[in-house]
């Protein structure tokens, strides 16, 4: 603050303020009231600009929770004090533990979710049902060695069989109490194959065919045994009827099918979010009809699936099944026995509100696989 001068020599020489000019009185009094003043002004400006502060702070926050996905909203569950243990079933565990890579908790997992119940390691919650619509194709090409005879002599040749085969089909699963569901599968099969084999030292012959039938219709229930912590993972039984309901030949051509069968299955998942693991071990019967008995079948697999973001999911696995002989009339058949291994690739995709596109691709590993193979299917859930 500047004095006036007048009031500098009077503090200065000890000269009493009554003795001081009226007129200097007057000029410091104002100087003190342009100065409240002035710092009147300058708390009004402060005011303003921490309610401007606030304001925006507030706005700011409502745009944070309008940008939200809406689909993270559609997945999140009603809070409830005491979930029921059927939806404990699709319901990742959140809480954060060493090691686990941190990925959107509301949306990245819906299509791994997804994809795990496709793979039978994941049930329904009770009273969720899904339809699945699919289509399947395999390649399957062999060659047997034959000798060609002709009054010119003794060959060696072979025998080409080129095979495709087509599976459409719908599967149905349906969420029960108590960690069980109920599986149905309805396929149609469509068979087309050209076999090749010489005629002659210098000739081949072709024959071609084809056959359909209705495919063998596939009941199944299931029920999680084991719900995963620290040291065990996930457990899921299942026992799949698979019935005879397919023709096992249509124009004098074998389809692959026709036969009843019996198949238990043991599948584990582990999560590592944002990765799942899975292996299953199972084993079939198959019953003997018109006295052929096809040998029994130990299969295993494992596999690994991936969150890749947060409406996709990658898959891959190996799988591989060995087969017994087969009996004719009480006989086996020599060499009839079988180990098929595959390596499977696949990748899901949520499409909108309760649908998914799955894609799958198999490569063949030994002779008995097929060479190659892929599915593609729409799951939609209610």
């Amino acid at each position: 603050m500047v004095f006036p001068a007048s009031l500098l020599h009077v503090v200065m020489w000890g000269i009493a303020p009554s003795a001081l000019p009226t007129a200097a009185i007057a000029d410091t009094s104002t100087e003190i009231a342009e100065l409240k003043a002035a710092v009147a002004r300058r708390d009004a400006i402060i005011d303003e600009l921490l309610d401007r502060v606030v304001s925006l702070e507030q706005r700011w926050a409502q745009a944070k929770v309008a940008a939200a996905p809406a689909s993270s909203d559609l997945a999140r569950p009603n809070p409830s004090p005491n979930p029921a243990p059927s939806d404990r079933r699709s319901r990742p565990n959140t809480a954060p533990r060493p090691g686990v890579v941190e990925v959107d908790p509301l949306a990245a997992e819906r299509a791994l979710e997804r994809t795990l119940t496709q793979e039978g390691v994941l049930l329904l919650p009770a009273g969720q049902f899904e339809l699945e619509p699919y289509v399947a194709y395999a390649r399957r090409e062999t060659d047997q060695p034959t000798l060609v005879i002709d009054p010119r002599g003794v060959a060696a040749g072979s025998i080409e069989s080129r095979r495709n085969e087509w599976d459409l089909g719908l599967r149905g699963r349906a969420g029960l109490p108590w960690d069980t569901q109920l599986e149905l599968d309805i396929p149609y099969r469509y068979v087309s194959q050209s076999l090749v084999q010489p005629s002659s030292l210098n000739g081949l012959n072709e024959a071609k065919g084809n056959g359909s039938s209705l495919g063998d219709i596939k009941v199944g229930f299931a029920k999680t045994l084991l719900q995963q912590d620290q040291w065990w993972p996930d457990l899921v039984a299942r026992l799949t009827w698979d019935s005879d309901t397919g023709e096992r030949f249509d124009n004098d051509l074998a389809l692959g099918i026709g036969f009843s069968e019996l198949r238990g299955s043991l599948s584990a998942l582990a999560r590592q979010d944002p990765l799942a693991l899975t292996a299953s071990l199972s084993y079939e019967t198959t019953f003997e009809k018109d006295n052929i008995d096809p040998g029994d079948e130990l299969g295993i697999s494992f596999g690994v699936s991936l969150a890749a973001s947060p409406e996709t999911s990658l898959s891959m696995s190996l799988a591989q099944t060995f087969a017994q002989e087969t009996r004719i009339g009480g006989q086996s058949i020599p060499g009839s026995d079988e180990t098929t291994s595959v390596m499977a690739f696949g990748a899901s995709f949520i499409l909108g509100r309760n649908l998914l596109l799955s894609l799958s691709a198999v490569v063949g590993l030994t002779d008995s696989a097929p060479d190659y193979a892929f599915a593609v299917s729409l799951p939609i859930r209610f």
